[in-house]
């Protein structure tokens, strides 16, 4: 007996470990095929639906083979060896399929060809592994039974098999993959399929011709169609509560590659844990009765855990509070906080799935068959529920409707039974009448939601604050920019159109509001492409007219919606100039928009002379991740140089700049030759964009500083993606102020003008020089001065904190007008209360620019 114990135990490892190389296998392999197929919501469920089916069919096929075989530990390693050898041959087939797969996608393709694409590929690519994945548990499961003689083991097995699956989706995303990318982690799973196939075959398995089948009183012949169709809805359904559940989390967590790690693993945890007590504890009947008490609790906990969600912001604020901050507190409350929405639900879950599994099962099979519906439903609810139902009726009524949904699978026609159900079916109409909403939007005092759209993708709300400027958040988190910044905005798109001598196309990456990419529209000559993830974002775009103008009606200006690397790996087109936006390195995914391949994939893009700015939102990252992204650049673009698009301390930001190469210096007179166009010329002198010192004076750095400045190191790759790894570091703890890290940069960096200017030849072209190089100093100073200064609508008291810096920064540079133009604006407001103050400030503004007449004009105007 103790003989027998042993060998259980060890049987449980192994089952163990095989789940521990299956999620992580999922891990790696969805996330490499999100590469070329897209992160597309189309994509990204066709793929873990091609993965589901594939071993839905794999469990179907082998069920009655593997379980009328005499030798099912054999039939376990050889499925074990085949999962892992073809692991192996994915770690170079996977990458050689990204060209592959997005020109099968196209730039542009129709809903359909992209879900075709994206499902058949990585559906036949990954068949011969998952295929043997969906049979390992029937013939563990077989194997076990014969070992123990005892037909009721399906409930532990299972458990084992998903606690595994919860090791290995936290040791994969948090360790082993941060630590050695992606192909070694696949070839670390192989290690363990075959450790787990050597283990069975050199072990228990070894005598099992010996064994008898199990007796057929520990077997069951329940296996209607209505066992099966309840498997497979049970699937549909708690994949689908999962879905919505994680889209109504999103606005309130960080939705980094942690986060969607953590919340996998707290469903999976309840589901094991009940699994786990189902063997343990349930009675051992296969009769309506415990199905429909599990059904009926399943509902009702679903709608408790929904209930709760109006007030999951609060608990989720309060659980952070209590594990103490930092990385490790913030995603103990996102984990908590998943407990609390997955938990219970999930236990009833993998009772219920157990107890379904058990009744299916026979002497000739049945498991597998369990397996196979029980998964194919689930490869189904994320379309269902994600992309149909949750635009078309609300994360709310979704909800309601999954909780609900269980009930009808109630398979006893005793009216008796049916009494309980009314508590579940009184708690859905409570939560239905209730008027709050599953939309987690914070405001500022004054702002109020313009319009708010729950997409397949995010929920995306438009957003106007006290100031009647219009902002744009996704997912409550991301302020994707609004009419407030758009002259920001629009230097991010101006800067690197200016710096092309003609641009004729240009391709913007990232819209947000479109106010970047609506720069494009001031160049009459120039047709640009921007490229949006988030269809909901370009359906709000107008909103934002005030800072873009009505781009979606004109004709030089065409908007895609589409994944940016797709959409670059995919486009047979070439650009003069391509503009990279700020995409917030923590969040799930992003840090692929980082790396040496998508770099080299947009450098295959530029015409000869063409520009590329990769602009970089300094304010969401800190130096080891800014290093990383500089580093992974300078790679590609040896010729990189530094730009700052914006003056702002709360929100700098910063541009990587490369002429494809090219180690391109500006004549002296550039800007004179440049700014052809009227129209082209009022708007940049709106921006200070409109001269040599004012576009040359946002440089920061020549290539030599930032390769410096970068250091040694690794580079952001595909296969191993560190950003997306690095960055949620900051997004869970960073707190220091921005400057700090735009000071870091400034304070390092020393530029010379011909880093940026052609060499001097005459006193001329030496005195422009001199006089950039002053700017920069001025500049410098400027941002500065800006710290600690407190903005108040109060004139006197800005003018003690801001006048003696402001007049110093101008007597430095008299082209830098970001400090005289200020003063001039406090002087004429000043003038209404105070003549003689103000009368005083134009007179000093005089003494430090005489060049520049507006000081002068204005003081001789208010003595008239």
């Amino acid at each position: 007996m103790q003989n027998l114990n042993i060998q259980t135990g060890f049987l449980y490892l192994i089952i163990f470990l095989s789940g521990f190389a299956g999620l992580g296998y999922e891990m790696v392999w969805t996330r490499m095929l999100g590469i070329g197929l897209g992160h597309e919501v189309i994509s990204v469920l066709a793929v873990v639906g091609a993965l589901f089916c594939g071993m839905a069919l794999g469990a179907w096929r082998l069920d009655t083979r593997v379980s009328q075989s005499p030798r099912p530990g054999r039939w376990y390693a050889v499925l074990e060896s085949g999962i892992g050898l073809w692991s192996l041959a994915l770690v170079f087939l996977i990458p050689w399929t990204h060209p592959f797969g997005a020109a099968l996608i196209d730039v542009d393709p129709s809903m359909l060809r992209q879900w075709s694409v994206a499902f058949a590929l990585p559906f036949f690519l990954l068949l011969p592994a998952t295929f043997a994945m969906g049979a390992t548990l029937p013939a563990m499961e077989r194997f076990f039974s014969r070992l123990r003689q005892n037909g009721w083991s399906i409930g532990g097995i299972y458990a084992a098999n998903t606690f595994g699956a919860v090791l290995g989706i936290l040791m994969t995303t948090f360790v082993i993959a941060p630590a050695v990318g992606f192909r070694t982690t696949a070839v670390i799973l192989s290690m363990i399929n075959f450790t787990c196939a050597l283990a069975v075959i050199s072990g228990p398995a070894q005598s099992e011709r010996q064994r008898p089948p199990v007796p057929t009183q520990h077997a069951t012949a329940q296996r209607s169609p209505r066992i099966f169709a309840t498997l497979f809805l049970t699937g549909f359904l708690g994949i689908g509560y999962e879905v919505l559940a994680v889209r109504v989390a999103s606005q309130l967590l960080e939705n980094t590659v942690y986060s969607f790690a953590g919340l996998l693993a707290v469903y999976l945890t309840g589901t094991a844990s009940g699994a786990a007590i189902y063997q343990k504890f349930a009675v051992r009947r296969h009769d309506d009765i415990v199905l429909t008490c599990l059904l009926q609790c399943l509902a009702l906990f679903c709608l408790v855990s929904i209930a709760m969600l109006p007030f999951s912001e609060r608990l989720f604020l309060s659980m952070r509070g209590i594990a103490g901050g930092g990385m490790p507190g913030s995603i103990a409350a996102e984990m908590g906080f998943a407990a609390v929405i997955f938990f219970l639900p999930t236990v009833l879950m993998g009772a219920i799935f157990s107890h379904l599994a058990q009744s299916a099962r026979s002497a000739s099979g049945g498991i597998g068959r369990a397996i196979s519906m029980n998964t194919l439903g689930a490869s189904l609810a994320p379309v269902t529920f994600g992309v149909i139902l949750l635009p078309a009726i609300g994360a709310k009524l979704s909800l309601v409707a999954v909780s609900l949904g269980y009930l009808c699978l109630i398979p006893s026609r005793r009216w008796k039974l049916w009494i309980p159900t009314a508590i579940p079916v009184s708690l859905a109409v409570i939560i239905l009448s209730a008027p709050t909403a599953f939309n987690f939007i914070t405001l500022t005092p004054g702002s109020r939601i313009v319009a708010h759209m729950e997409g397949v993708m995010a929920a995306v709300s438009v957003i106007k604050d006290s100031r009647k400027d219009t902002y744009l958040k996704v997912n409550n988190k991301f302020v994707m920019g609004g009419t407030g910044s758009r002259f920001s905005d629009w230097s991010q798109g101006h800067i690197p159109l200016l710096l092309h001598p003609n641009p004729k196309k240009a391709l913007f990456l990232g819209l947000g509001t479109g106010a970047t990419f609506a720069a494009s529209a001031d160049y009459p000559q120039l047709v640009s492409h921007g490229v949006e993830l988030v269809p909901e974002v370009v359906e709000v775009l107008p909103y934002f007219e005030k800072a873009t103008g009505p781009i979606a009606n004109n004709p030089r200006l065409k908007i895609h919606v589409a994944d940016a690397r797709r959409f670059v790996n995919s486009c047979s087109q070439s650009f003069d100039v391509i503009v990279a936006d700020l995409f917030h390195p923590a969040r799930d995914g992003a840090g692929f928009l980082y790396t040496v391949e998508h770099f080299q994939a947009i450098k295959s893009l530029m015409n000869p002379g063409g520009v590329f700015c990769q602009w970089l939102p300094v304010y969401q990252m800190d130096l080891d991740v800014l290093r990383t992204i500089i580093r992974t650049f300078m790679h590609v673009f040896p010729d990189g140089k530094g730009f700052i698009a914006t003056y702002s301390l709360k929100t700098p930001i910063v541009g990587l700049v490369s002429n494809g190469g090219h180690n391109v210096r500006y004549p002296t007179d550039y800007m004179n030759k440049r700014i052809t166009e009227p129209l082209l010329a009022r708007k940049l002198a709106s921006l200070r964009l409109d001269s040599n010192y004012t576009l040359f004076g946002n440089f920061i750095a020549g290539s030599r500083e930032l390769i410096d400045f970068a250091g040694q190191g690794s580079l952001n790759t595909d296969d191993r993606p560190l950003i997306i790894f690095k960055a949620p570091q900051f997004a869970y703890t960073g707190n220091a102020p921005a400057y700090e890290r735009l000071f870091a940069l400034l304070d390092t960096f020393h530029p010379e003008p011909d880093q940026i200017l052609k060499s001097a030849r005459t006193a001329e072209e030496s005195a422009v020089h001199d006089r950039l190089k002053a700017y920069w100093a001025a500049r410098n100073r400027f941002l500065h001065a800006g710290v600690g200064v407190n903005q108040t609508a109060r004139l006197k008291e800005m003018l003690d904190q801001v006048k003696n810096p402001l007049l110093a920064i101008v007597r430095e540079s008299p082209d830098f007008e970001a400090a005289y133009d200020p003063l001039l604006a406090m002087a004429h407001q000043l003038y209404e209360t105070n003549p003689d103050a103000a009368q005083r400030l134009l007179r000093e503004l005089e003494e430090v620019n005489p060049q520049r007449q507006e000081a002068r004009q204005l003081r001789k105007h208010y003595r008239n």
